[in-house]
């Protein structure tokens, strides 16, 4: 059974904080042929650190449960090697931050998939429960322009990924967003990417706050 962080009754609903200042719990994975970050759990919070790399840090939860609000604040220092005309485009595919939710859902990995299907796919799906699947990961992403905020897309390379810009850091590198949902998700992982490998970049990201917010049971 997974650690599932700090709870706290409020009004009506139910606040998941992620455990932040410790590793236990957190999936650290790799891409194949792609460095990978490094991570560390420090007294502010998770650090994240990206040189020419990239690689997830995954949250499961146990339950799956039902998210109607999602809470994130962090900092980050340095910055991405791009124009914001050009992120996300091919070649410059790098976000300093994207906050993902692993949806449940009915899809599953058929047998070929299983197969010939990257690793990270395969993981992503075995974070669904015995018997389940997963719709999507919806992503939250942290651009490097205000124009950026509210664009959002399915990523060309999958239909599983779905990303909305959400947030810019201010002056101070520092960011912070909430995001409401008007129908709950049901919700098997936190899919935290940070990534540089496209463009060169090096920066470090350190998360103060991941929180999630389901009605009272």
């Amino acid at each position: 059974m997974f650690f599932l962080g700090h709870f706290a009754n409020v009004g009506r609903a139910e606040n998941l904080s992620l455990p932040l200042q410790q590793t236990n719990g957190w999936q650290f994975l790799t891409y194949r042929k792609i460095p990978s970050n490094t991570f560390r759990a420090t007294t502010n919070g998770l650090e994240i650190r990206v040189t020419n790399s990239a690689a997830p840090a995954v949250f499961p939860l146990t339950n799956a449960p039902q998210v109607t609000r999602l809470r994130v604040t962090g900092k980050i220092s340095g910055s991405l090697n791009l124009s914001p005309d050009r992120q996300g485009k091919k070649g410059f595919d790098d976000y300093t931050v994207r906050v993902g939710l692993v949806a449940s859902g009915s899809r599953r990995l058929s047998w070929r998939e299983k197969i010939v299907a990257p690793d990270w796919v395969k993981k992503l799906f075995a974070l669904a429960p015995s018997g389940t699947g997963i719709s999507k990961i919806h992503f939250f992403n942290v651009g490097t322009d205000a124009k950026q905020v509210g664009r959002t897309r399915t990523h060309p390379l999958s239909d599983l990924l779905e990303e909305t810009v959400v947030a810019v850091p201010d002056a101070k590198g520092r960011f912070s967003f909430t995001n409401n949902f008007a129908q709950p998700l049901s919700v098997v992982a936190v899919w935290i990417s940070c990534d540089g490998d496209d463009t060169k970049s090096s920066y470090a990201v350190t998360l103060n706050e991941v929180e999630l917010e389901s009605p009272k049971r």
